[in-house]
C-alpha cells in the first residue's frame, strides 16, 4: 500500500511542475525578488502589480515577440538564507498570451516569506538554478530587485563566480525614502540624498556584473512597475528598432 502511495505522490508532483522550456530560448531570465520584512503588505502589492503590468505592456510584449526562440523566465522570491522560493517555475514566453499568463500568475501568487535578507546566499542559489537548467547558448541573466542597502560586500565574490560561469546580473534597487533628522528635528535632505546614492553604489560595486550588466533605480515602491518595464526592455531587446524603443520609452 505504501508503495502505491509513493507512486501517486510522485505522479502528482510531476503533474504540478512547470515543464522546462526548450534550449532554443534566446534568453533565460531569473526574476529574483526580495520579499524580506523591510517590505510591508502595501509595498508587496505594488511589486506584484508591477510584474502584472510589465508583462502586459505593449513594448515588452513586442520585445518578447522579437526573440525568435522565445524567452525562458522564472520568478523567485527570497528573504533569509532558508527562504529561496521558486514561485513560478520556468516558463517559455513567445507571445502576448504566454507573457500575460506569466505576469498574472506572478501577481496572483501569495507572499512566500518575510524575515531578514540573505542577498549573497540567494544570488548563489539563483546562479545554481541557471547552471542546472538546459538552455544551451541562451543569454543567462539574473534580475534582482531589492531594497537591501548593504551586505558588507558578501555578494561580490558570489557575483564574480556567476560572471565566470557566463551569467549576467542586473539590478533594480528600490531606494526607499529614509528619513534622517538633525538635532533640531528638521529633515536632513542632504543625508537622504546621500543614502540613496550610497545604496546605488553598493549595487554597482558588489552586485551587478557580466556582459552588458546595468541597474535601474526605483525611487520608491510606487515607481517599481515603471522601472521594471524599462529594465525588461533592455534585457529583451533583439533588434535595433526595439533597442531605440527601450532607450526612449
Amino acid at each position: 500500500m505504501r508503495f502505491f502511495t509513493l507512486i501517486l505522490a510522485a505522479l502528482l508532483a510531476a503533474a504540478t511542475q512547470t515543464p522546462r522550456p526548450a534550449a532554443a530560448a534566446e534568453l533565460a531570465l531569473v526574476l529574483l525578488t526580495d520579499v524580506s520584512g523591510s517590505m510591508d503588505g502595501a509595498e508587496y502589492a505594488m511589486v506584484k502589480d508591477g510584474y502584472r503590468a510589465a508583462f502586459a505592456d505593449p513594448q515588452v510584449l513586442a520585445a518578447i515577440a522579437a526573440n525568435a526562440g522565445g524567452i525562458a523566465v522564472t520568478y523567485v522570491e527570497f528573504s533569509d538564507a532558508t527562504n529561496f522560493r521558486i514561485v513560478r517555475g520556468w516558463s517559455l514566453l513567445t507571445d502576448e498570451a504566454s507573457a500575460r499568463a506569466f505576469g498574472d500568475a506572478v501577481a496572483a501568487s501569495p507572499r512566500s516569506s518575510t524575515g531578514n535578507t540573505a542577498l549573497a546566499a540567494s544570488l548563489r542559489q539563483a546562479t545554481t538554478l541557471l547552471q542546472e537548467a538546459n538552455f544551451g547558448d541562451a543569454r543567462k541573466v539574473i534580475d534582482i530587485a531589492s531594497d537591501h542597502p548593504w551586505d558588507g560586500g558578501r555578494s561580490g565574490p558570489v557575483r564574480d563566480r556567476a560572471v565566470e560561469a557566463g551569467i549576467t546580473i542586473n539590478a533594480l534597487p528600490i531606494l526607499e525614502k529614509f528619513q534622517y533628522r538633525s538635532f533640531d528635528g528638521q529633515t536632513n535632505t542632504a543625508s537622504i540624498e546621500w543614502r540613496a546614492s550610497d545604496m546605488a553604489a553598493f549595487y554597482r560595486q558588489y552586485v551587478i556584473g557580466g556582459d552588458g550588466s546595468f541597474l535601474i533605480e526605483a525611487n520608491d515602491y510606487s515607481a517599481f512597475g515603471e522601472a521594471l518595464k524599462r529594465k525588461l526592455l533592455r534585457e529583451l531587446i533583439a533588434g535595433e528598432d526595439m533597442q531605440e524603443a527601450a532607450v526612449h520609452p
